[in-house]
């Protein structure tokens, strides 16, 4: 239940990116803004898929990352369905977002995901290990940022995007799916850095 209670924070905290970046009409700032998300949840100690999903390996499946992906999924689309009815504007822009995603083929989706993983798992790592707070604090702008501007793909904004873009059931299964394979490829991206770097240091 504590595992899942913490998964459930960091899907709300996640919606708190993804209303500023799709309130922002600048980008640039969006992107950077978006980072007090990841910056929260790391500070106060929450579950968030992305993050934890690489030690998974190395941590013997503790914390359950499927419990965290399910407290996130609650968490991010129950915030996104009050965002939705608060700022009816921010689902247009959502839907918008979403349109381009979905029109994405399933090997871009892949590739994109899996390099979000990657940087996912940089700016968890370097908040764990750097012994700077100013360090920690800029390497997850950096890491944050970039994976937004570059059009890389995080599993969990996605769910927050899609909750407040959905319209009908049909459209919540193209949806679902599409967060399901993000997830999956930015777990192997995140896996992947984690036990590639391990192995430099034998």
């Amino acid at each position: 239940m504590q595992t899942f209670t913490k998964a459930l924070a960091a899907g709300l905290t996640i919606d708190l990116g993804v209303a500023v970046y799709l309130s922002c009409p600048n980008k640039v700032a969006g992107a950077l803004l978006f980072s007090v998300a990841l910056f929260s949840i790391c500070s106060f100690g929450m579950n968030l898929f992305t993050g934890k999903i690489g030690y998974i390996l190395q941590n013997r499946g503790e914390p359950n990352c499927l419990v965290i992906w399910l407290g996130n999924f609650v968490g991010c689309a129950g915030g996104a369905a009050l965002l939705r009815l608060a700022k009816p504007q921010l689902a247009e822009a959502a839907r918008e977002l979403m349109a381009a995603k979905l029109q994405l083929s399933w090997p871009s989706v892949a590739v994109l995901a899996f390099f979000c993983g990657l940087l996912m798992y940089l700016a968890v790592e370097n908040y764990v290990s750097n012994p700077s707070g100013a360090g920690k604090a800029v390497g997850i702008f950096l890491c944050i940022s970039t994976f937004i501007l570059s059009g890389f793909e995080h599993s969990i904004a996605d769910i927050g995007y899609a909750a407040l873009a959905v319209n009908g059931l049909a459209e919540g299964g193209r949806m679902l799916l599409f967060v399901a394979v993000v997830s999956v490829f930015n777990g192997v991206g995140s896996i992947f850095l984690h036990n590639l770097l391990r192995i430099g240091k034998k």
